[in-house]
């Protein structure tokens, strides 16, 4: 069987966000046979201290420059590894599935190919026009270039070989990898497009537009079909579970969402392993949460989707209902309301709230102070224009969404309530975990 030894380049600068799940994927491939190298450009934030505590097997290398060259920092990655094949990420992609190393190596039986690059997928926040860019370029098919340079390397894997005779470009500030697919796209070589080698890349490929003209392309793009009938699941995320008066507070939760025909089946996702033995009930689903989801830089958009993907997703439903057990005093029937109002036009339906204060402020990128909203009013007389949203008091997101990123989307329709209605737990007492 072929499975050469392959290195995998990890780029990164300030990627806290991303890195934990982008190596957390890495490191769930079936394809076994590979080593990790990250080149740092010098993060200030804790990208390399996730790296450090959870992923001892990366080989981490600093590449510190005021003049970020993304071919000197792929050779200087590359000059330290010792596979045959060379994949590159970026350290904001998110492998799709643990078969993404696989389908890129396989490519490389054939001794004509030379390259092959993956496919880049759009998450549920990227902004229109990177959903727009992300869409049109990398397609369903797969293709064979034999003429056609481009190449992307922020999903891709190369020969070695063909590097020695050929490195990256450190001169140039960006297109590296296409620079490099017309020098070494000659005498009969291939690149390859791998579709299925797929990554989530939030940031997208190109340079932002014009937002209003490429707002109405990217819905045109992400719009699926309207669903017929309604399934609806529901998914309750909690670690601990919490005891009120002895019993627990998510059985009020339950109680109430029981009560909604629509839902067919009731998930909590849970470390608590008392939990189970308590709760009884054909509708629900105890999901001990696997080890691997547990880390706290994953986020709960990200362990979200990852559930759904391994236990949920079979049973095929149209939306997912996202409920956290910690709110108090949710509305009459909101659970009713919101879906009775969703949108099919939209991703997702939110609760938001009005924010009462009087003066916010937001510092921008060169750390300078800008006001969102100021009045010298008085409260009675202010009209409220800014709004939080409450996505754990009940957030209906469709599934094909979900799968992706969790409750997140640019594409929301938005239901109020008052902010007496969000008050959870937290802010009533101080309780601690049984």
């Amino acid at each position: 069987m072929y499975k050469p030894l392959v290195s995998i380049i990890v780029r990164t600068k300030n990627e806290n966000f991303w890195i934990g799940k982008c190596l957390n994927e890495i490191f769930s491939q079936k394809y076994k046979n590979y080593e990790v190298i990250l080149v740092d450009n010098g993060s200030k934030d804790k990208t390399l201290s996730i790296v450090k505590k959870n992923f001892s097997k990366v080989k981490i290398i600093n590449y510190k420059s005021k003049n970020f060259l993304p071919g000197k920092a792929l050779n200087l990655g590359i000059k330290k590894s010792k596979g045959s094949l060379i994949a590159m990420i970026s350290g904001h992609c998110v492998p799709k599935n643990d078969n993404w190393l696989n389908y890129l190596v396989q490519n490389f039986k054939n001794s004509d190919v030379i390259a092959c690059y993956g496919r880049q997928e759009p998450s549920d926040i990227s902004e229109p026009n990177d959903v727009r860019d992300l869409t049109y370029l990398f397609g369903l098919d797969k293709k064979i270039q034999t003429k056609d340079p481009f190449f992307h390397n922020a999903n891709s894997m190369i020969r070695k070989s063909t590097w020695k005779k050929n490195q990256f470009d450190e001169t140039v500030k960006h297109i590296e990898d296409r620079l490099w697919a017309s020098s070494v796209l000659k005498n009969g070589k291939k690149i390859i497009y791998e579709p299925n080698a797929s990554v989530i890349h939030f940031h997208g490929v190109g340079h932002h537009g014009n937002l209003k003209r490429v707002s109405t392309i990217s819905k045109m793009l992400k719009k699926k079909s309207k669903n017929k009938k309604k399934l609806i699941v529901c998914i309750i995320p909690l670690k601990k579970a919490i005891k009120l008066n002895g019993k627990y507070l998510v059985e009020k939760t339950i109680n109430d969402i029981n009560k909604i025909k629509e839902i067919n089946k009731i998930f909590i996702s849970t470390t608590d392993k008392k939990l189970g033995s308590k709760i009884k009930d054909k509708k629900i689903i105890i999901l001990q949460r696997d080890k691997d989801l547990q880390k706290e830089f994953l986020g709960l958009e990200y362990v979200l989707s990852k559930t759904y993907e391994r236990y949920i997703k079979k049973l095929k439903p149209s939306h997912v209902l996202v409920v956290e057990e910690i709110y108090l005093n949710r509305p009459k029937n909101f659970f009713q309301n919101i879906i009775k109002n969703f949108d099919d036009d939209y991703d997702s339906i939110v609760p938001i709230f009005k924010n009462s204060s009087n003066n916010i402020w937001k510092k921008d990128a060169t750390g300078v102070m800008q006001p969102l909203f100021k009045t010298n009013l008085p409260s009675e007389f202010v009209e409220r224009k800014i709004f939080e949203e409450a996505k754990g008091l009940g957030t209906l997101v469709k599934a094909e969404i979900f799968e992706n990123s969790g409750r997140e989307s640019n594409s929301q329709k938005f239901i109020e309530v008052d902010k007496k209605n969000t008050i959870t737990i937290k802010e009533v007492i101080n309780y601690s975990f049984d």
